[in-house]
């Protein structure tokens, strides 16, 4: 036995308000999820050149350790004056 009711016409404008309101929902997630694709690549991107950053900056300061154990070797502990260049011995 199959029995049929016509919606009314409120009842059925409610599930179709829905419907759309789903859809429109979907569609938002959707532009969503691009935008975030791209703000995520663009984050991997600066991530990636902050670390070559970091490594320059270790690089850097290795390098000028190296340099004052030289001028400590050739002129013993002391004090450079950045200001003047000269160095004074301890």
């Amino acid at each position: 036995m199959n029995q049929e009711s016509k919606l009314t016409p409120e009842e059925l404008e409610k599930i179709i308000t829905l419907r759309d309101s789903i859809r429109t929902n979907v569609e938002k997630i959707g532009k969503m999820n691009i935008q975030k694709y791209f703000l995520q690549k663009e984050l991997d991107f600066v991530n990636e050149q902050l670390s070559a950053l970091y490594d320059e900056s270790m690089t850097l300061s290795e390098q000028e350790k190296a340099s004052i154990q030289e001028i400590v070797t050739k002129y013993g502990e002391g004090q450079l004056d950045f200001s003047t260049g000269v160095y004074s011995k301890s």
